[in-house]
């Protein structure tokens, strides 16, 4: 079965398998007349013949685009510009629809109530212990909204606009705030998608991506991080006030003297630190009590406080970057 819908995918990747993408698409019960994909790497992509030949018979085009150094929103403008159908579906290279109906029922929900966008919601894969403690550190289990999996009438780009294509990360979510903001008519996903780039990944890929997204993001919306960081500051501040506590007063003669005052308020912060990043949000998130105990949420509280020193970092020297570029 195929419609006039444009599928637009943008990889990033020398190791993108784009044939076995191609073939799993062409197994969808609702196939996309178009595909396009844009490749931004320095590495040119080949589909093969028979590739080819399965998806001609399906009676879909394949339109491949290069466009080396290209960030994500580049990418995907650039999609959204070759385009030759009105509705929209965007995935990416890590996103896997494994229902092979997700389209054609999403598509016909889409349909059925008058739609401007459904947007995507993707659930990320785990296999190994670390991968599951890196899920628990950041996305969850939880199904989370997202551009990919999603479906637009291509309509609503002349209201909202483009993606921005000058930032590494965060455009999608800027864009989804901006369509937001209009009054189109969205629902979510019925069937979502899933994310297989946990596959492999190490603690210090996840640490050197989020120092890249956070920093290209800076000049974006970015409340929370801005919360991040008023915590963070009330944290040094108090941790100054209790270390220089006693030393201003007289000893033991103050009634106000706190014995070990230092050591008690880093254990205190260390305990509510833990009972918040390791136990209480992962949960949130879906995360079993059964993973999380009897030392797997220690884990989570370590590598979730490296992680918020890095949002933070990369949040503020986002924002001195950006200082620094407006004097001059």
């Amino acid at each position: 079965m195929n419609k006039k819908i444009s599928l637009i995918i943008p990889s990033d990747s020398d190791n993108f398998y784009i044939n076995d993408y191609l073939i799993n698409i062409s197994l969808w019960s609702l196939i996309p007349s178009e595909i396009i994909i844009i490749n931004t790497t320095k590495k040119k992509y080949v589909i093969h013949k028979i590739t080819s030949e399965i998806l001609k018979k399906k009676k879909t085009n394949i339109i491949l685009l290069n466009k080396k150094n290209f960030y994500p929103g580049a990418a995907r403008n650039a999609g959204v510009a070759v385009s030759k159908n009105r509705y929209l579906v965007f995935l990416d290279m890590n996103t896997v629809p494994y229902n092979k109906d997700w389209l054609k029922k999403n598509f016909k929900f889409f349909i059925k109530n008058n739609l401007d966008a459904l947007i995507g919601q993707t659930y990320y894969l785990a296999n190994t212990k670390k991968e599951k403690i890196i899920r628990a550190s950041t996305y969850g289990k939880n199904f989370l909204n997202t551009l990919p999996g999603s479906i637009f009438d291509k309509r609503v780009f002349e209201k909202v606009g483009l993606f921005n294509s000058k930032i590494r990360a965060g455009e999608d979510i800027d864009w989804l705030r901006r369509l937001s903001k209009n009054h189109f008519k969205i629902k979510t996903s019925l069937f979502p998608i899933s994310y297989k780039g946990l596959n492999n990944v190490t603690y210090l890929m996840i640490i050197k991506k989020w120092f890249r997204n956070y920093f290209s993001s800076s000049n974006l919306p970015h409340l929370s991080m801005q919360k991040n960081l008023y915590i963070y500051g009330l944290f040094f501040f108090l941790f100054f006030l209790a270390y220089n506590w006693n030393y201003h007063l007289d000893f033991e003669k103050n009634q106000i003297y706190i014995p070990h005052i230092t050591k008690f308020f880093l254990f205190i912060s260390f305990v509510i630190y833990s009972a918040i990043r390791g136990i209480y949000i992962p949960l949130k998130k879906n995360i079993s009590l059964n993973f999380l105990f009897p030392i797997n949420f220690l884990m989570i509280t370590f590598f979730s406080f490296i992680l918020d020193q890095v949002k933070s970092l990369s949040f503020s020297l986002g924002v001195l970057k950006k200082l620094f570029a407006s004097k001059r």
